[in-house]
């Protein structure tokens, strides 16, 4: 495998600190959810995780289209992660994407296109053996017959 890209972050404080790039271009204080008992004044990881992942789905469906020259007019992905806790106290995570696809698709091409991003997408990759992951493909503009 040829590395593409590698970075570096750091945190300090766990849910309620911060975190950063080790360049400084990114920092943000985070804040533990009102659910999980905290302020909820901010960000949490969750939110990171979630936005993070849509962006990276978002980017292999555009990829995707590009490379199979599909009329795709515009795209944006949702993200929706919930956390459970188990019967042993462990915390898991499930994550629902839909994507909004604008442009003359059909149904079954927005969800094959859906599938192959899966396929593709790195963040799908990392979690496909320990967290739920929903797809759905929404068309902005249907093609009705």
């Amino acid at each position: 495998m040829d590395l593409v890209y590698k970075t570096t972050m750091l945190t300090q404080g766990g849910r309620g600190g911060q975190v950063q790039s080790e360049d400084g271009s990114f920092k943000l204080k985070l804040a533990v959810p009102k659910e999980m008992g905290g302020s909820g004044e901010g960000p949490n990881p969750e939110m990171l995780f979630a936005g993070a992942f849509a962006a990276c789905f978002e980017h292999s469906i555009r990829h995707i289209a590009k490379a199979d020259k599909l009329p795709l007019r515009g795209c944006y992905v949702e993200a929706t992660l919930s956390m459970y806790v188990n019967f042993e106290g462990a915390y898991r995570m499930a994550l629902s994407l839909t994507a909004t696809l604008a442009g003359p698709l059909d149904q079954v091409t927005a969800d094959s296109l859906m599938e192959r991003a899966k396929g593709i997408c790195p963040y799908a990759d990392a979690t496909k053996n320990n967290m739920s992951l929903n797809l759905k493909a929404v068309l902005d503009t249907p093609i009705t017959a």
